[in-house]
């Protein structure tokens, strides 16, 4: 009798922590929806009732596709097909043929249907698809698919079978430096810097040594080489790395002084950078405080981290 009476009341207990992440995550999002997003996501992840799943999932779809994160709510309801019917995802699939013109959906869907059954021993038939229709396009949209799959051992192995796959470093340079940062150095300056390359190649060659610095600690040179990405091309890109790395070598100041932010609701680095350096919203980032540690516990997090960090002393 004493056994069942545990069991029953750690199994209460186990609920009652599963109901109030969710309903963590539920007050956050009268808050902020797109700082919601990161506790519903902790809150599936230990969901054991089919209920809360149910919830948290519906919450993170609908939340998913209202900050503009269209593969992630792809993906999710992939994962949980029985909770987010088809009828839901096809508006979905039409904003990517919008981005992803000229291909179809057909084009589109096929080559999605393979890349979510790539792995590292079987990526032949997606990169046979990719070859047939040969659009670079296509294999951006394959690209980020498996890179939020973190396939990124099956990515590296794409580009062993065909370097060509993008005509820019940056792709596999990004896999490179996640698996082997040295390797990843090589790759880079195997490109040169030379005249011949035009100014979105060099900027992206730039960011990735803004990347490779970041990887091994040198925050500094991380944060140089992220501005001088910035002198040839995608200027806000460059702006947020950089001052990213500034935080993580713990010169919030200068990040701050160096850079202006302005509202980025859709992207959680450059509205934390806005709600700390222009807004200077010290009561509403402490009522993110529980998102931004959820953040942090996610791969690559350490920028939420440090902000964390520096929040405790704000």
């Amino acid at each position: 009798m004493k056994k069942i009476l545990c069991l029953l009341f750690f199994s209460v207990g186990i609920y009652a922590n599963e109901a109030a992440r969710y309903q963590k995550a539920y007050e956050m999002e009268k808050k902020s929806t797109l700082f919601a997003i990161p506790l519903y996501e902790s809150s599936l992840q230990t969901a054991g009732s089919a209920n809360l799943k149910k919830a948290a999932v519906s919450r993170l779809f609908f939340l998913y596709k209202k900050h503009n994160k269209i593969i992630e709510a792809i993906l999710l309801g992939t994962r949980f097909s029985n909770i987010i019917n088809s009828k839901e995802k096809a508006s979905l699939w039409k904003s990517l043929t919008e981005i992803y013109r000229p291909l179809s959906y057909g084009e589109l869907t096929a080559a999605y249907s393979l890349a979510i059954k790539t792995n590292p021993d079987n990526y032949s038939d997606l990169l046979q698809y990719l070859h047939s229709l040969n659009q670079p396009k296509l294999f951006e949209f394959v690209y980020i698919v498996l890179y939020k799959r973190k396939q990124y051992e099956t990515l590296n192995l794409l580009f062993i079978q065909d370097h060509s796959l993008s005509k820019s470093p940056l792709y596999e340079g990004i896999v490179l430096l996640k698996l082997n940062p040295e390797q990843g150095k090589e790759f880079i300056l195997s490109w040169g810097f030379g005249f011949d390359k035009d100014n979105p190649t060099k900027s992206d060659l730039l960011y990735l040594l803004g990347h490779y610095f970041r990887n091994t600690g040198d925050y500094d040179s991380s944060a140089r080489y992220f501005r001088m990405s910035a002198s040839f091309h995608w200027q806000e890109r460059a702006k947020l790395e950089a001052a990213k790395s500034l935080v993580l070598g713990g010169k919030f100041s200068e990040a701050c002084q160096s850079f202006s932010f302005t509202s980025s609701p859709n992207e959680e680095v450059g509205q934390l950078l806005y709600l700390i350096c222009t807004k200077k919203d010290k009561d509403f980032l402490g009522e993110i405080r529980s998102s931004i540690t959820a953040l942090g516990a996610k791969e690559g997090g350490e920028f939420f981290q440090k902000v964390n960090q520096a929040l405790e002393k704000w």
